[in-house]
């Protein structure tokens, strides 16, 4: 009987963060390149749910994804790789064994419940598979390591993590024995301003959703709210879609700081800790009103 292999977070941190890139993209591989070396756990590759042109075949993509993944440092040793594969496709992936460490299962977009092939079970390495409704669940909870919630379908993602687990129960499985990752648009920015023109200007990204609503969204400290309460719902892995924006490289170095944390230290709604006293003797301005001064002839005070 296949052993399930759950996803955990990482030491120190809140989930497991991972990057979904399309590898037919002409940014494919700059984006993967910045993922790698910015330290996200895990670049996934697969058709973009929005901008993944459904008639490309199955070699195309994956010979697209094996030429991005020559560029990356990491892969293979201590960071994972996954691909997130139709049913159809599923023979390319595992073909590929040292480049595609996991699969990711979802459906061909007709409705069809994704099932997989022996050889996926059989195969050893983690598989999840991507739920769109509580009939899909109940399909695939038997045999998937991780079950992945679309933002996009489930909204409220808190509760639908908690609905999964009770039904996994009622199914016959222990919870602990299944992972739940969140699919999201995220777009993060030094100032809400900046994140929502980023998520603007992608007009691909807007069709997901709202993405204020469904997705994580904000400056860095209002994303690390939103991923606190995920982490506390029980979602312990994050793929994340990213705005195709010219400095995505920023919304990168951002979203490696999301994840920071225990779940242990960090609960939900709760204050921040006060910023730090200033260093003895660091020249700052003195707790008197200034002197009055006359200016220069300038009309400005």
């Amino acid at each position: 009987m296949r052993q399930n292999d759950p996803t955990r977070a990482p030491a120190g941190r809140l989930t497991r963060l991972g990057v979904v890139v399309d590898p037919t993209s002409a940014r494919a591989a700059t984006t993967a390149v910045l993922c790698d070396r910015a330290g996200i756990n895990v670049i996934w590759f697969g058709r973009h749910p929005i901008t993944g042109d459904p008639d490309a075949g199955a070699e195309v993509w994956s010979t697209a994804a094996t030429n991005v993944l020559v560029e990356l440092r990491r892969a293979g040793t201590n960071a994972l790789v996954g691909v997130e594969v139709s049913t159809g496709d599923a023979d390319h992936a595992l073909a590929n064994r040292e480049a595609f460490q996991e699969i990711w299962l979802s459906g061909a977009g007709d409705g069809d419940v994704p099932l997989p092939t022996p050889d996926l079970l059989l195969d050893g390495r983690r598989l999840s598979v991507t739920a769109r409704s509580r009939l899909e669940f109940d399909e695939l909870c038997g045999f998937a390591d991780d079950v992945v919630l679309p933002a996009w379908t489930f909204p409220d993602l808190e509760s639908a993590s908690d609905e999964v687990r009770a039904r996994s129960v009622l199914l016959g499985r222990e919870p602990g024995s299944l992972g739940v990752a969140a699919l999201l648009p995220v777009s993060v920015g030094r100032t809400e301003a900046e994140a929502s023109a980023r998520a603007d200007a992608d007009e691909h990204f807007r069709r997901l959703g709202e993405v204020r609503t469904i997705g994580i969204f904000g400056t860095l400290e209002e994303c690390q709210d939103r991923v606190i309460a995920l982490a506390h719902a029980g979602i312990t892995d994050l793929r994340c879609i990213l705005p195709a924006a010219p400095d995505v490289h920023d919304v990168i170095a951002q979203l490696t700081a999301m994840t920071v944390g225990t779940v242990d230290v960090l609960i939900p709604g709760s204050l921040r800790s006060p910023a730090p006293p200033p260093p003895e003797g660091w020249g700052g301005r003195p707790d008197v009103p200034p002197r009055q001064r006359i200016s220069d002839g300038s009309r400005r005070r």
